[in-house]
């Protein structure tokens, strides 16, 4: 595990990388945010998507991480903003997805333009390694199940008392170390 890891080897990890953290859950923005800052990363939070666009302004992230769901607010207008970033730039910005629902958030997740993303409770290493990869990489793509995989996913996590959620054990890893 990473995060087992002497702190000299963590901070390593995410050096020196803008990220830009939006969850509405305050618990969730704080875990994040000492995670990231823990693995040498420079942080940005916020609360909301209308905050986030704000932050646009004077940040240029290398990678943002979202919470799936705002009430009242629409994701589309986040990606958009971050895709026209991109195009002024040109500069590739991954996006990963946090959400707590699989089932109706993925064909919103595929269609939204995000790389990757992690069912909550999410597995911390496993977050610092898919923006590792990603930072790394620069290349789009999806950490994703086929739609036939994660309906029989879905099936066993329910039958594990995760009621129409997968938890991040049940999510595919791919080998993000290098």
């Amino acid at each position: 595990m990473l995060l087992t890891h002497p702190r000299s080897s963590r901070i390593e990890l995410l050096k020196s990388v803008q990220v830009l953290v939006v969850d509405n859950d305050q618990d969730s923005r704080v875990l994040y945010h000492a995670l990231l800052k823990g693995c040498g990363a420079n942080v940005v939070s916020c609360d909301s998507i209308k905050e986030a666009l704000t932050v646009f302004d004077w940040l240029s992230p290398q990678i943002l991480l979202c919470e799936m769901r705002f009430l009242g607010e629409s994701i589309e207008t986040l990606v958009t903003k971050l895709h026209d970033m991109e195009r002024k730039g040109g500069q590739y910005i991954p996006a990963i997805a946090i959400t707590t629902l699989i089932t109706d958030g993925l064909a919103q997740i595929l269609n939204t333009g995000f790389e990757g993303f992690l069912l909550k409770p999410i597995d911390l290493d496993e977050l610092v390694c898919m923006m590792r990869h990603l930072v790394r990489t620069r290349k789009t793509k999806l950490f994703a199940y086929s739609p036939i995989e994660t309906k029989l996913r879905a099936k066993r996590a329910t039958k594990t008392h995760v009621p129409g959620a997968l938890t991040s054990s049940t999510h595919p890893v791919e080998n993000y170390n290098d």
